[in-house]
């Protein structure tokens, strides 16, 4: 039996994890495009749709990862 602050450890890790990735994934846009400033004035820097589409299916396979790791955690370490 691990002492509490390992297990929170082991719990809180993961699932900031997994907020993160479900982040990116609802959210891509928002979390990659960027602003340049040139000698012309400003520019927005966008993804293409096909960056877009694998943010978010690799942002939900990461939180799923994530999440079994919680589950896991509990599983092996009582």
């Amino acid at each position: 039996m691990l002492p509490a602050p390992f297990r929170l450890f082991f719990v809180a890790v993961p699932l900031l994890v997994a907020a993160g990735a479900l982040a990116m994934a609802a959210f891509p846009r928002r979390m990659t495009s960027w602003q340049a400033r040139g000698p012309e004035g400003t520019t927005r820097i966008e993804p293409s749709e096909t960056r877009i589409l694998l943010m978010r299916i690799m942002g939900v396979v990461v939180a799923g990862l994530a999440l079994l790791m919680v589950v896991a955690n509990f599983a092996f370490i009582p």
